[in-house]
């Protein structure tokens, strides 16, 4: 598998609430909760994200890029 890497900005709460996961022994480190946030995210919205992307290509299919 080929890991890509990024980087993200966090407001500063979110990111302390992170901070506060990892020192409490949740997750190794900002990385792994950032992937199985995603992974999460991902999953609960499979079927939305999937048609939103559909009618998107649908609308471009019928309009062009009007």
């Amino acid at each position: 598998m080929i890991e890509n890497t990024t980087t993200i900005n966090l407001p500063p709460r979110l990111a302390e609430q992170i901070q506060s996961y990892v020192q409490a022994g949740w997750f190794p480190d900002l990385n792994s909760l950032v992937v199985e946030a995603l992974r999460r995210y991902l999953e609960a919205h499979q079927t939305e994200l999937t048609e939103r992307y559909v009618w998107q290509d649908v609308e471009w299919g019928l309009r062009g890029n009007e």
